[in-house]
């Protein structure tokens, strides 16, 4: 780990987070919001031992917090007792964005007689606060919970796993969408207000549509320029 590195960690840390946690979940939110608002770049080594010294704990808790990053897919494990934040990848992205776009509507197709008002107002209430974030991490942790609410109340355990597993490496998508084209907040937050008049009309096809051209801005964002970086 560099000292700009070093740097960065500390800084989030220090300008972050507030209030009781654990210090696992200190460390992990810490360096889990470091990538994902692009100040921890992909290919950057984190080293425990530096990291611990970085944010004043012992490796224990960021030993446990790299592999939940790595378990997420945000960051690979080395066998140097650290990781290495990881690159995107257009097949990844593919493989995620074409699953999703098959599994997500039988989800929601699953969770819709379970939709109720107030679910819907807690759907609109997120909306609402991504609406006043401006950092990537922030808004991408917002935006799992928007989806998520609803995809949650389908009864299919298995279904919701195999989800969950999808969405994970996904957020660092979303973040580098946000980050490559400052107009994918917006396109987002119209591709919500759709979402959500479709769950408040109770119409079944119209919040499936509204999904799927949600999920497109990501890759349309990035698979081109991922693209570019294959063929060179």
């Amino acid at each position: 780990m560099t000292n700009d590195v070093a740097a960065i960690v500390e800084l989030v840390a220090r300008t972050t987070y507030s209030g009781r946690r654990t210090v696992h979940n200190y460390v992990l939110e810490t360096l889990r919001r470091a990538i994902l608002d692009g100040q921890l770049t992909s290919g950057t080594r984190l080293v425990q031992s530096e990291i611990a010294e970085a944010l004043d704990v012992s490796t224990t808790p960021v030993r446990e917090a790299l592999r939940d990053l790595a378990a997420e897919g945000l960051i690979r494990l080395d066998a140097h007792r650290g990781g290495v934040v990881q690159e995107l990848s257009l097949s990844e992205l593919r493989e995620i964005y074409e699953l999703r776009v098959l599994l997500e509507p039988e989800a929601l197709r699953r969770a819709w007689p379970h939709v109720t008002d107030e679910i819907i107002d807690e759907v609109a209430d997120l909306h609402e606060r991504m609406n006043g974030v401006l950092s990537p991490s922030d808004w991408v942790e917002l935006n799992t919970g928007f989806h998520g609410k609803i995809l949650e109340l389908a009864p299919s355990p298995r279904l919701l796993l195999i989800l969950d597993g999808l969405v994970a490496p996904w957020v660092m998508y979303v973040s580098a969408a946000l980050m490559t084209d400052p107009q994918n907040q917006q396109r987002a937050a119209e591709g919500h207000d759709q979402i959500l008049a479709a769950l408040r009309r109770r119409d079944l096809d119209a919040a499936i549509a509204a999904s799927i051209e949600h999920l497109g801005i990501t890759w349309r964002t990035l698979a081109a320029s991922l693209e570019e970086q294959v063929s060179l």
